[in-house]
């Protein structure tokens, strides 16, 4: 696509922007250690580590900085993020700063009669930001080519138990269901092969087969229920899925459906939405070429709301003026007119994403695989 002298020159100077924007977040004792922003850190904000410590990372492997630092400093950040394994147990990474600050299920008397009626288990905060941030930290040194200190197993093994997991989701909210097949997708393509008795390649077959069943031949999206889901759910929910198929190296199964129904209207102006948005049609016109100029036009636009969220510390903020107060339940900050790790993260790699797809000349700019 033409190039927009004005928006290359942003991004062109971001990569020192952002570094230095992390250089104020860095403790000094440890490699790879950070506050979730600046100032208004709290809580867990002032206790966690394990998910910040991987953010932090991501962004520079967005921009291509990671592969300037030393590579004794590359060595113990990984170090860093390895250490939270549990060595006994399933092997979970375990971040105590964190769940100390997770309170207990909120869960009404209709949320409760309407999950036992579709026989789905209670809610436990503290093992779903487990599993999360296990995910996250697999994903994460996976990316450099690192691997845990020994196999995660936490996740069914065998064929039936993960289709029962996988339906005891509920489909009908795509976002959190998603987001669940996604981390089990990294666990089966990561984990799967260094565990005895696991059969891989048929774990594969069986979340594949199960994710291709929830496709929506209307919008493209992925989901269970009555109605079409409400957009948010939709778009995140497939982004999800689609990280899910990444994961197990399977295409996405309608994507100019999908790019129709991203095109439909952009994301609104929170961290998530944005990326979710983005990833969407990353991921599908990497199958097609299904009006990729109005699609190209629209990260245009794209890239004028992601400068929104840019504060004066030059860092993003999760939404415009508001770093980021909450993550998995906890506080982690007061959330002031600040940027924060966690919405610098996820519109940084937006933005590697939308340079891949304008083909502009950046050089280092580059998606990661989350």
């Amino acid at each position: 696509m033409k190039i927009d002298p004005a928006r290359l020159a942003w991004l062109d100077t971001l990569r020192e922007e952002l570094s230095g924007f992390l250089s104020g977040l860095r403790h000094s004792d440890q490699p790879g250690r950070h506050r979730p922003c600046r100032t208004g850190a709290s809580g867990a904000g002032l206790e966690a580590s394990l998910g910040f410590a991987c953010f932090a990372k991501k962004i520079l492997d967005a921009t291509g900085a990671w592969s300037g630092l030393s590579l004794d400093r590359q060595q113990a950040w990984m170090d860093f993020i390895a250490s939270f394994q549990e060595l006994s147990g399933d092997g979970a990474f375990v971040d105590e700063g964190l769940l100390r600050h997770i309170p207990a299920p909120a869960e009404s008397l209709k949320q409760r009669a309407r999950r036992f009626l579709q026989g789905r288990p209670r809610p436990d905060p503290r093992q779903d930001a487990i599993l999360a941030e296990t995910k996250q930290a697999i994903a994460t040194l996976a990316w450099s080519g690192g691997v845990t200190r020994r196999p995660f197993g936490g996740f069914p093994r065998q064929p039936a138990p993960l289709l029962a997991r996988l339906e005891s989701l509920d489909w009908s909210q795509p976002w959190s269901a998603g987001a669940k097949s996604a981390l089990l997708a990294v666990f089966v393509q990561t984990q799967g092969p260094r565990l005895e008795g696991v059969d891989t390649p048929l774990l594969r077959q069986t979340l594949g087969r199960f994710l291709a069943s929830l496709v929506d031949p209307s919008t493209g999206g992925y989901f269970r229920a009555a109605a079409v889901p409400a957009r948010g759910q939709l778009i995140n929910g497939s982004m999800k899925v689609l990280n899910a198929l990444e994961w197990l190296e399977e295409p996405v199964h309608r994507p100019e459906r999908l790019i129709d129904t991203c095109l439909l209207q952009g994301p609104p102006p929170a961290g998530c939405h944005v990326v979710d948005w983005v990833y969407v049609v990353h991921r599908c016109l990497q199958q097609t070429d299904h009006r990729r100029g109005e699609v190209q036009g629209r990260l245009l636009e794209v890239i004028d709301l992601i400068r929104t969220h840019q504060n004066v510390d030059r860092g993003f903020a999760y939404a415009p003026g508001k770093a980021q107060s909450g993550y998995y339940g906890a506080v982690i900050s007061r959330g002031l007119n600040e940027g924060d790790l966690h919405g610098t993260c996820l519109l940084t790699w937006a933005l590697a994403m939308i340079v891949e797809l304008l083909e502009w000349p950046l050089p280092g700019w580059k998606p990661f695989r989350a």
